[in-house]
C-alpha cells in the first residue's frame, strides 16, 4: 500500500492495523524518515515538498510491486508525506512485515534505497527570515539510463574496509537504479601509484564504459585522486567536474573544496566524486543524464 498525504501518522497505529489484519505475519521491520537540514546554512525551519500527482504515485506503486515481487513479504506499507514540514517533524514510514525477519530486513532497505532515486519529490528550504528556495527545483528531470554500461566504482580511504564502505555501496545501488551492470567495485588506500596502476588494468583490461572514484579529492595531502586520474587518463571533462562543484555548492560551501576530474582513458570515463556517501551520490546524479552521450561521442558517435 502506498500513500501520499499531508496529515502526520502514527507508526504505532499502522503496526498494530498490519498485526491485526494478518496474523501470518512473524516480523516488522520499520524506517522513519525524519525532515533534516543537512546545508550548513544557519536559519534552515522546514521543508516543502510538492509532487505531481498520479505520476508520483506511479513510482512509489513500481517499487512497491517490484519489492513484493522479490521478497516474501505478507504486508508493505510506504507513507510519504507533502507539504509544509519543520525540522524533527516525520516525512516517510515504510513498513515490511514477513513471516520471518530476513525478508522484512531486505524489503524494508530495498524501497528505502530506491525512493530516494526513483520517486520524485520537489524540496524547497524555508528559513527562519521568510526566504524560500529550491533544494529540487520542479523542473523535468532528465531521464537517466544506463543501460548496458559497464561500471567499477573505486573507494579510496587510508580507513574504510568493504563493510564499512556507505559511500561505494551508496553508489553501486545509484548505478544499479540507473540500470547498468556493476562489474567491479574495491576499497584501496590513498595512494597515487597503485590508484594510477589499478586504473590503468581496470581500464584497459576489465571492457568497463565508467569508473567511478569516491574519495580522495580534497586538498589534504593525503587527498591525490585527481593527480592519479590525470596521469593516466588523455582527455579531461572539465564541464563535469565543474557541474559537480557548482551544484554541491548549493549544498554546502565545502563543495569548493572538491579537486575531483573527469576524464578519459582510452573509451572508459573515470569521474572522482566526493568521499561522503551524500556528496558521491548528489554530485553523480548530477552529471548522470549527460555520461551516455559522452561515451557515444568518445566512441565516435556525434551530438546526434
Amino acid at each position: 500500500m502506498v500513500r501520499i498525504q499531508k496529515a502526520h501518522f502514527s507508526s504505532e497505529e499502522e503496526i498494530s492495523r498490519l498485526l491485526r489484519d494478518n496474523p501470518r505475519i512473524g516480523g516488522i521491520v520499520t524506517f522513519l524518515g525524519i525532515v533534516r537540514d543537512f546545508t550548513d546554512t544557519a536559519g534552515v525551519v522546514a521543508l516543502t515538498l510538492e509532487h505531481y500527482p498520479g505520476m508520483t504515485e506511479a513510482e512509489l506503486a513500481k517499487i512497491e510491486q517490484t519489492a513484493r515481487a522479490r521478497f516474501a513479504i505478507e504486508e508493505l506499507l510506504v507513507i510519504h508525506r507533502v507539504g509544509r514540514l519543520a525540522i524533527g517533524e516525520p516525512i516517510v514510514l515504510v513498513i515490511a512485515a514477513a513471516s520471518h525477519r530476513v525478508d522484512a530486513f531486505l524489503a524494508c532497505r530495498f524501497v528505502i534505497d530506491h525512493l530516494k532515486h526513483q520517486a520524485t519529490f520537489w524540496k524547497k528550504e524555508i528559513l527562519s527570515s521568510g526566504e524560500e528556495r529550491w533544494i529540487h527545483p520542479p523542473t523535468a528531470a532528465p531521464a537517466v539510463s544506463w543501460s548496458g554500461l559497464r561500471v567499477a566504482i573505486l573507494t579510496l580511504s587510508d580507513s574504510r574496509t568493504h563493510s564499512t564502505d556507505q559511500s561505494g555501496a551508496a553508489l553501486e545501488r545509484l548505478v544499479l537504479g540507473f540500470g547498468a551492470t556493476v562489474a567491479l567495485r574495491t576499497v584501496m588506500p590513498d595512494d597515487r601509484q597503485r590508484i594510477q596502476d589499478l586504473l590503468i588494468q581496470w581500464a584497459d583490461t576489465q571492457s568497463l564504459d565508467v569508473i567511478l572514484t569516491t574519495g580522495g579529492t580534497g586538498p589534504g595531502p593525503r587527498d591525490v585522486t585527481p593527480e592519479a586520474t590525470r596521469a593516466v587518463c588523455q582527455r579531461e571533462l572539465p564541464g563535469f567536474a565543474e557541474q559537480i562543484r557548482a551544484a554541491g555548492m548549493k549544498q554546502t560551501r565545502n563543495a569548493l573544496f572538491t579537486r575531483g576530474v573527469a576524464a578519459f582513458r582510452g573509451t572508459t570515463l573515470v569521474i572522482n566524486l566526493p568521499g561522503s556517501t551524500r556528496g558521491a551520490t548528489h554530485s553523480l546524479e548530477t552529471i548522470a543524464d549527460l555520461v551516455p552521450h559522452a561515451l557515444r561521442m568518445a566512441n565516435g558517435g556525434g551530438h546526434h
